[in-house]
Formats: structure tokens, sequence, C-alpha cells
């Protein structure tokens, strides 16, 4: 990076060195607004991708809202298998009871 000091210096004197630094400096302004102008970029596209999920989410949330509240669960107790009580099939056909 020092050839262009070197070259310039060595053509023009002071006036060339502080030329080689001038278009060092203007080099570096230029890569630092454009490394600026990517981190803005990637803020922006990861803010609205923020916004999207946020607008999915809502849009979800309201499309899967009941009318009702879901009732109160039920539970039910299990019995155990020998305390089940036993059908008694009826006999049919005109057969006596």
């Amino acid at each position: 990076m020092l050839w262009i000091g070197a070259i310039f210096g060595a053509l023009f004197g002071w006036i060339g060195i502080l030329v080689a630094a001038l278009f060092w400096a203007t080099l570096a302004i230029f890569k630092l607004f454009w490394a600026l102008t990517l981190f803005a970029a990637q803020l922006i596209i990861g803010a609205s991708a923020l916004i999207a999920r946020a607008i999915i989410y809502t849009y979800h949330q309201i499309r899967s809202r009941n009318a009702t509240p879901p009732a109160a669960p039920r539970t039910k107790r299990r019995v155990p298998a020998g305390l089940k009580p036993i059908r008694v099939a009826r006999k049919r056909n005109g057969a006596k009871r």
C-alpha cells in the first residue's frame, strides 16, 4: 500500500505523498460508506422479516380464535379391570326371562 505514496513522492515530492494520502483517505471513506450501507440494508431486511413474522403470528392467533371459550377438559376415571360392570345380553326370539 505504501508503493503509491513512494511512487508519487518520488515523482512529485511532498505534494505526491499528500496526493497519495488523500487518495487512500478517499478510498477509506468510500469503503466506510459502503460498509455502513450494507449494514443498514441488513438492519432493514432483518426488521422487515421480524415485522412479517409478527403479522403472520397475529393473523394465526386471530384466525384460530373460537367464538366461545373451549370447554373445561373432562376427567375420566379409569375403573380397574376387575371392577368393571359386566353387560348381560338379553335373550331374544321369545325366550323366557
